[in-house]
C-alpha cells in the first residue's frame, strides 16, 4: 500500500501546482503538457501496483500490456518500483516548479491585449501542400504496401520492421501533411479577427479541407500512424485558442475534436488490417518479407478498439524503463545522450556510424526480445546519463524551455511580421503538442522537438504567409 500512498501524496502536489500555474497564466497548454507528462509517467503505475497486488485481474478490465513482461522484464511492486515511482513524481514536480519560478520573472500576460497584426496565409497554398506530401509519402511506401498485401500483414508491420530506404522522408512529409492541415483548418475557423494567423473565410475552401481530412487522415490510419496526428491535433487545439482570445467557437472546436478522434480511436484496432486486394491488381513478384518477430493481431471488434483506446499500452511501455534500469544495476553512461544528440545533427551520409543513442543502450543492457519497438522514459534517460542529478536536470531544462516559449509568445504583438513572429506565435504551442513524444525519448528528442515540432510548423505557414501576403497588396 505504500506504492499508493507515494502515487495519492504525489499526484495532490502535483494537482496543486498544476492549479497554480493555472491561476497565474490562464493556459490550458500548461495543463494539457501536465496532463500528458503524468499520463505517459504515473497512470500507468497505478494500475501495475494493482495487478501485481492482485494477481493481474486487470485482464478482467482489459488491460493488455502483459506481453512486455515477456520481452522484457516483469514489474513487481516492490522497494525498486517505490523508488522508480518517487523519481518519476519528482521529475513532474520538478518541472511544474521551474515553470512557477520563472513564471515570477519577466513578461506575465502584461502583452496579451498588445494590438497585433496578424499575418496573412493562402489556404490554398496550405491545401496543395498537404495534399501534395500525402502522394509523395505514399509512392515512397508503395512497395511496403505492396508487401504487406503479399504476405497478409499490415502495412504497419512491414513498415516498422522492414522500412524502406525512403522511410524517414516518408514520416517527414506526413508530419509535413498533418500540421500543414490541421494550421490551416484551425486558421481558416479562427475567422477574420484572428489574432496572430488568418487566411480568407471562403467557404469555398472547407469543402477542400474537409476533402482533404479525408485523403491526409485515411493514409495515416491506413499506415497505422497516429503520433502525427496526436501532434497536429494538440499544436491545432492550443493554438485556436490562442488564435481567437476568447472568442472561442465551441461548435468548430468540437468538429475540430472530433475530426481528430477518430482516426485516433480506430487506429490500433485498425492495425491488423492487410490490404490482400491488392495482389489481384498489381504484381508482387520478388518482394519478400523477412520477419523478426511473431506480431499476433486479434479480429477488429468495436469493443476491442474502444479497450486499446481506453486503456492504450502508452500508459506502461515508456513506464517500465526506470524499473529495468533500478533493477538490472544499468551503470550510468555519463552524457552519452549530449554526445548522440550533437552527432544527429551531422548528415548521415557524412557520418554513417554515428554515436548510439541512450535508447539503444538501454534495449541492450535489459536484454530486451528483438524485434519490437520500445520507449524510454525522458526521465529515464536523464537518469541513465547523470543519475538523479540527471533527472533534476532533465526536469528544469524542459520547464524552462517550456515556459520561456510561453512568454515569448505573450510578446509577440512587439516583433515586425516575419519569421521570428511565427515561430513563437506556434511555438508555445508546438513545443507542448511535442511533449508525448519528448517524453518518450531520451534528450535526443530535443532535435526532432527542434525541427518537426517548432520548425516544421514555422517554415509551412512562413511559406503560405508570403504568397498571402503578395496576392494582399496586389488587391
Amino acid at each position: 500500500m505504500q506504492h499508493y500512498l507515494l502515487l495519492t501524496v504525489s499526484t495532490l502536489i502535483i494537482f496543486y501546482l498544476s492549479l497554480l500555474t493555472w491561476k497565474r497564466t490562464k493556459q490550458v497548454a500548461f495543463l494539457l503538457g501536465y496532463a500528458v507528462l503524468y499520463y505517459w509517467t504515473l497512470l500507468g503505475a497505478w494500475f501495475i501496483v494493482f495487478d501485481d497486488l492482485t494477481g493481474q485481474k486487470g485482464k478482467e478490465i482489459g488491460l493488455h500490456y502483459y506481453h512486455f513482461f515477456d520481452r522484457l522484464f516483469p514489474v513487481h511492486a516492490d522497494n525498486i518500483y517505490l523508488v522508480a515511482i518517487a523519481l518519476y513524481s519528482g521529475f513532474i514536480i520538478l518541472v511544474q516548479l521551474t515553470v512557477l519560478f520563472f513564471l515570477k520573472k519577466g513578461v506575465n500576460r502584461v502583452d496579451v491585449n498588445a494590438e497585433r497584426k496578424p499575418v496573412f496565409i493562402h489556404h490554398g497554398i496550405i491545401i496543395c501542400c498537404c495534399l501534395l506530401t500525402t502522394i509523395i509519402s505514399f509512392s515512397l511506401v508503395w512497395k511496403e504496401i505492396l508487401t504487406a498485401a503479399k504476405f497478409g500483414q499490415s502495412v504497419y508491420v512491414i513498415t516498422r520492421h522492414q522500412p524502406g530506404r525512403f522511410f524517414t522522408i516518408h514520416q517527414l512529409l506526413n508530419q509535413v501533411s498533418i500540421v500543414a492541415l490541421y494550421t490551416g483548418l484551425i486558421t481558416f475557423i479562427s475567422g477574420d479577427k484572428a489574432r496572430f494567423i488568418k487566411g480568407s473565410t471562403d467557404r469555398k475552401y472547407l469543402l477542400f479541407y474537409i476533402l482533404a481530412v479525408i485523403l491526409v487522415e485515411g493514409f495515416l490510419l491506413f499506415l497505422g500512424n497516429k503520433r502525427e496526428i496526436l501532434f497536429g491535433g494538440i499544436m491545432g487545439i492550443l493554438f485556436y485558442i490562442a488564435n481567437v482570445d476568447h472568442r472561442i467557437n465551441y461548435k468548430a472546436l468540437a468538429l475540430f475534436l472530433v475530426i481528430l478522434m477518430i482516426p485516433l480511436f480506430f487506429n490500433d484496432g485498425l492495425r491488423a488490417y492487410s490490404p490482400t486486394f491488392l495482389t489481384k491488381y498489381f504484381d508482387t513478384t520478388g518482394l519478400e518479407y523477412h520477419p523478426d518477430m511473431e506480431i499476433v493481431y486479434t479480429e477488429f471488434s468495436m469493443k476491442g478498439a474502444a479497450l486499446t483506446f481506453l486503456f492504450s499500452n502508452e500508459m506502461f511501455c515508456a513506464h517500465f524503463s526506470m524499473y529495468g534500469i533500478l533493477s538490472h544495476h544499468i551503470p550510468l553512461t555519463w552524457g552519452t545522450s549530449l554526445v548522440s544528440l550533437g552527432a544527429s545533427f551531422a548528415p548521415h551520409a557524412l557520418w554513417p556510424n554515428r554515436p548510439a543513442t541512450v535508447y539503444d543502450y538501454y534495449v541492450d543492457q535489459v536484454h530486451a526480445a528483438p524485434g519490437q519497438g520500445y520507449t524510454i522514459h525522458h526521465a529515464s534517460a536523464w537518469y541513465l546519463n547523470f543519475g538523479v542529478l540527471g533527472v533534476i536536470a532533465g526536469a528544469v531544462i524542459l520547464g524552462w524551455l517550456w515556459v520561456t516559449l510561453y512568454k515569448k509568445h505573450l510578446a509577440v504583438g512587439v516583433r515586425p511580421n516575419g519569421f521570428l513572429k511565427l515561430f513563437f506565435a506556434l511555438g508555445f504551442a508546438s513545443f507542448t503538442a511535442q511533449l508525448p513524444s519528448l517524453v518518450r525519448s531520451g534528450p535526443e528528442g530535443y532535435k526532432a522537438m527542434f525541427f518537426e515540432a517548432l520548425l516544421l510548423p514555422v517554415l509551412i505557414i512562413y511559406a503560405a504567409s508570403r504568397w498571402g501576403n503578395r496576392n494582399t497588396e496586389k488587391k
